[in-house]
């Protein structure tokens, strides 16, 4: 159909239902990508873009990794590498040893200052992002212990996770 033949067929189409047909047009373009992309390709939920799309939370595992290190006997570090836009409480940590779990007794820890947060939740807290280290003093024993730790963290984007408890057998 020739340009000449399309601009006759319009002029014979009443106002109101150009003006619908139009609108009509446009939304479909926009919402199905259309000539421009539209807003299927911009961020519309399922889309594949993260624009209007729920947030995506780490697996606590690796939002709060940890591992420990024996610098010298009757200590032990625990070490934290947070994950980007989350942190931990310091105020959750709680360190204890036995040589079992029922039989584990508090441990004292040394924890640098944290930085200050207020936490919807808690209030005025302290809490720590990128790294952190506790050393944690155990006494000297014949047999292996097992050393328990438990913290909590958050994601900057409102996702608090439970209070985590991990076993660690020392030897």
């Amino acid at each position: 159909m020739n340009i000449s033949t399309r601009l006759a067929r319009i002029r014979s189409i009443s106002p109101p239902l150009m003006l619908m047909s139009l609108l009509l047009y446009g939304l479909a373009t926009i919402f199905t990508g259309g000539p421009s992309g539209g807003l299927a390709t911009q961020g519309l939920p399922g889309t594949g873009n993260r624009m209007f799309s729920e947030p995506k939370f780490l697996p606590v595992d690796e939002a709060f990794r940890y591992y420990t290190s024996l610098p010298e006997p009757g200590v032990v570090v625990v070490h934290w590498d947070i994950a980007q836009g989350y942190y931990l409480y310091r105020e959750k940590f709680v360190f204890s040893a036995g040589p079992t779990v029922e039989d584990a007794e508090m441990l004292s820890a040394e924890l640098p200052a944290g930085v200050a947060h207020h936490d919807e939740f808690f209030g005025a807290v302290e809490v720590y992002y990128g790294q952190v280290e506790a050393r944690v003093s155990i006494e000297a024993a014949a047999q292996p212990l097992t050393l328990i730790i438990e913290y909590q963290g958050c994601s900057e984007q409102g996702l608090c996770y439970p209070p985590q408890q991990r076993e660690i057998e020392l030897e």
